[in-house]
């Protein structure tokens, strides 16, 4: 029992220092590289930083998954269940807001792919509004944007067992008297530090972070907070055309 309480630990330690210190640091300096190399026409750059950050996310999950043979965790800890409301712990005022809220967020989001696979106007509009440091990092090409529907599965995967599924569990099981809300601020706030490499975005990350984990309360699940952050990033996939762009980026 000891052994397992031991493994749990290191590897809630070793954790945070991937997600406060390793994610940031090598986010930062992938975007830097990233601009170098289209700064000398490489091609597909943008490529391999999307499957770098892909393989990045799965080799923590992988290590997450270690603590089901080694610590006893099973995948219902870690929110892989069937979704419910959580009518025991949550009282009609904030469960039923929080289903709505879902619902419109849902909505919106499917909304706008269509706006953004279209060629109106609108679209157009809304590409300007967009940060330079975050519209870098958008797919263009027909191959990028291949690349980021796995990317956006993938994150609205791994991000999920990483930053909901484990770190609640793993800060109620450490903290035990630690109340929800604030294990709902601190996975937030990690969450926001893992995606410093967006600048400017990364307020936005970090909001959506707070409704991910919001809506992991509301359904104790992280299934449909799973297909809603992956439809999230999928938002983006086709705001910026080839034909839109022109050498800065």
């Amino acid at each position: 029992m000891q052994t397992e309480l031991n493994f749990f630990l290191l590897v809630f330690i070793l954790l945070l220092v991937i997600l406060l210190i390793i994610y940031p640091v090598s986010g930062i300096r992938g975007i830097k590289e990233l601009r170098r190399k289209y700064a000398e026409g490489q091609a597909y750059s943008r490529i391999s930083f999307y499957k770098s950050s892909m393989f990045a996310s799965w080799l923590v999950v992988f290590l997450i998954l270690l603590l089901i043979p080694i610590s006893g965790v099973s995948l219902d800890d870690l929110g892989m269940k069937w979704f419910y409301p959580r009518r025991s712990s949550l009282s009609g005022w904030i469960l039923y807001p929080g289903i709505v809220l879902y619902l419109l967020h849902l909505g919106q989001n499917l909304y706008y792919i269509r706006i953004f696979r279209s060629k109106s106007e609108k679209r157009k509009k809304l590409a300007g509004g967009i940060a330079e440091d975050f519209k870098f990092f958008l797919p263009i090409t027909a191959k990028e944007k291949q690349v980021w529907n796995y990317l956006s599965l993938s994150a609205g995967i791994t991000e999920e067992i990483i930053y909901r599924g484990y770190m609640f569990f793993a800060l109620a099981v450490i903290f035990p008297s630690l109340h929800l809300v604030y294990i709902l601020l601190i996975s937030t706030l990690i969450f926001g530090v893992g995606h410093l490499y967006l600048g400017k975005e990364v307020l936005k990350s970090t909001f959506l972070g707070l409704l991910f984990g919001i809506y992991y309360i509301v359904f104790d699940s992280l299934l449909p907070v799973m297909l809603i952050h992956t439809v999230q990033d999928l938002v983006v996939r086709d705001i910026l055309q080839e034909e839109e762009t022109d050498g800065s980026l």
